[in-house]
């Protein structure tokens, strides 16, 4: 049995990621400490655990007695590989609570009922064999903790961007990585990049650390592809601050040729902790004098929305000007409809975003550099449909996520 532990199931990949691990497994238990949106796209076997820390029943001076020396060796492991003296109180509060959050765990197991005919594991809640997966490296320590107890046979994490490198502010100040990733039996990054970035900090721990795509469903290559059409780009993200869409909007004023800009994605204008929303109407207004550029904002989309419009439209260029990401699955589905992909050089996107594939460009660039670039690609070679055969191929070679999850399947096992 996989016990998979995530707090958000609505973003296409996270439920393309629990939909292809039911596929593979009798049962999965979903647990999240938050109440779930969207359970009614879970596969029938996927039994969702909700809501099931107590915190009324929380008593940390219990926790504290009952693991004390080993609470404190953890700590101070942790300051000496780190070489530094990290928060006592905060330390302390941060490891009971996740190991109050793992037995709220284990006993959520043993009030499974009936029990699956799977073999048993007595260490650990007496009934199932157990693995447990987390799809977030943001805080995995009540996860490693299951692991250094026993009660789970193996635990796995995915590390995607903001979970991972630990200069985003998304990040908290304590992590305990070092005791993460020693009782955790693997940590399998998205990206390469981010395989080197935790190999690099973390190099006694290396041989836990390894690369595994998400990769992207196939639904075919886009062949009505037509060169001499309105010359189309799309984005897709989320508008906030460090997708930077205003970007893309302030770079499109450089344009000169007849072009329409699609944004696939909620523009959340009434975020009133991004900064860049002002930024981003005042060059959304500055285009509505261009008559040469349409600006078409289809909202918010779900995946399979998303997916008919890359079946069903001619589109030149996917564009990407993020100043922060992981592997961009957004990349992914547009590469798989043989679409070229203009991107910044950050996080893992030069995994995806090669010569074979479009045009990676420094996050630097200014956007009238970024215009001439567009500029010249409309009439290269790398806006034809050989050039999109091939960023398909890339796809297929490199992304595609049933291989990748099947070869991810056999290290899960």
């Amino acid at each position: 049995m996989i016990c998979y532990f995530v707090d958000e199931i609505q973003s296409s990949f996270v439920i393309n990621d629990i939909k292809r691990i039911a596929n593979k497994y009798e049962a999965v238990y979903l647990f999240s400490v938050e109440k779930l949106e969207g359970k009614e796209a879970l596969p029938n076997n996927v039994i969702v655990c909700e809501e099931f820390i107590d915190w009324k029943n929380y008593k940390p001076l219990k926790i504290l007695t009952s693991n004390l020396f080993t609470i404190l060796s953890i700590y101070f492991k942790e300051c000496i590989a780190l070489k530094t003296i990290l928060h006592f109180k905060k330390s302390i509060a941060l490891l009971s609570s996740n190991i109050f959050k793992a037995e709220c765990i284990i006993k959520k197991l043993k009030s499974i009922n009936p029990p699956l005919p799977l073999h048993p594991i007595p260490q650990a809640c007496g009934t199932y064999s157990l693995i447990a997966y987390s799809f977030w490296f943001y805080d995995c320590i009540y996860l490693a903790w299951m692991r250094k107890k026993g009660w789970v046979d193996k635990a796995i994490s995915r590390a995607h961007g903001g979970d991972l490198f630990e200069e985003r502010g998304s990040l908290g100040k304590i992590l305990f990585r070092n005791f993460q990733i020693k009782y955790l039996d693997q940590v399998y990054s998205v990206s390469k990049s981010g395989e080197n970035y935790l190999k690099d900090k973390y190099t006694f721990f290396s041989n836990k650390i390894s690369t595994s795509y998400l990769g992207s469903q196939d639904y075919g290559l886009n062949d009505i592809f037509n060169k001499y059409e309105p010359f189309v780009i799309v984005s897709c993200a989320k508008v906030r601050n460090i997708k930077r869409i205003h970007k893309i909007a302030e770079m499109l004023q450089y344009i000169d040729f007849p072009i329409t800009w699609v944004h696939l994605g909620d523009e959340n204008l009434n975020a009133k902790n991004d900064s860049t929303i002002p930024v981003y109407l005042e060059n959304k207004i500055k285009l509505s004098s261009k008559n040469n550029v349409q600006f078409i904002a289809k909202g918010l989309m779900d995946n399979d929305s998303i997916i008919k419009f890359y079946q069903n439209n001619t589109i030149h260029l996917f564009i990407s000007l993020s100043e922060a990401e992981g592997v961009p699955v957004s990349m992914m589905e547009a590469i798989s409809f043989g679409i070229p992909v203009l991107s910044t050089d950050v996080g893992g996107c030069k995994e995806i975003v090669t010569d074979k594939t479009g045009i990676l460009i420094h996050l630097e660039t200014e956007m009238h550099d970024i215009a001439k670039i567009i500029t010249e690609f409309k009439d290269s070679e790398k806006n034809t449909q050989e050039f999109r055969n091939g960023v398909r191929q890339f796809w297929e070679n490199n992304f595609d996520a049933e291989k990748n999850y099947g070869e991810f399947m056999k290290h899960l096992n």
